[in-house]
């Protein structure tokens, strides 16, 4: 089974308590890991498949804030404040995942400063994914927002062009801030200015410069 490189610097007295409790689940595409609001008591580390994170309003308005894949942990910022999830992460295909208790993450980063540091530096790497998205939402106009999600998906999240996405049309309005009308509208010039080929699921990127010049420019 694969395994988060932050384990890495854990003896092997200690991997052997991640291991005592950590505990395997299985998800079906389309179902709840954790809801926003609800009470935090785990870690949870992505083995095989793909989870979407987003973050909902009074209205029900979604934004999806990023994805979590293998083997990714999903760092949650309540874990260590009010023992809240302050997004929620559910499903995009069927999805293995391991739960470790916050517990034993807090002893080994009380007890074992390589692996507090790795840590840091993962949930680090992670504020820094949140931040850059909520500035191109803030920052650029709708078609730059539309480039930096396709650069994304291709790049960070599928790493490959084209790709065969799991995502819905709503999806990517909820993760570029805007209607899902306005989001297919864009897709559309995108293709019909060649910068992208869409075939059912599939999305292709055509013209990789031209689209980074929209996203520079927002």
């Amino acid at each position: 089974m694969q395994r988060s490189d932050i384990f890495t610097n854990l003896a092997e007295g200690e991997l052997a308590q991640v291991n005592a409790c950590r505990v395997s689940i299985r998800y079906h595409t389309g179902e709840v890991v954790f809801k926003q609001g609800s009470p935090c008591h785990d870690f949870v580390c992505i083995t095989k498949g793909m989870l979407k994170l987003y973050r909902e309003d009074e209205n029900d308005k979604r934004i999806i804030i990023g994805f979590a894949k293998p083997v990714d942990y999903i760092f949650v910022p309540g874990a260590f404040t009010d023992k809240r999830h302050h997004f929620s992460a559910i499903a995009c295909e069927e999805t293995t995942a391991c739960l470790v208790g916050i517990d034993v993450f807090e002893k080994l980063l009380r007890e074992n400063p390589d692996f507090a540091s790795a840590f840091m530096t993962k949930v680090s790497e992670q504020s820094i994914r949140f931040i850059e998205q909520m500035s191109s939402l803030v920052q650029k106009q709708m078609p730059g927002r539309m480039a930096d999600v396709l650069l994304d998906l291709s790049k960070a999240v599928y790493n490959s062009n084209p790709f065969v996405s799991s995502l819905s049309r709503q999806d990517l309005a909820d993760m570029s801030g805007m209607t899902k009308e306005s989001a297919i509208r864009i897709l559309k010039t995108f293709r019909d200015d060649e910068l992208i080929r869409t075939e059912g699921d599939m999305i292709e990127i055509l013209n990789y410069p031209m689209l980074e010049r929209i996203s520079r420019n927002g």
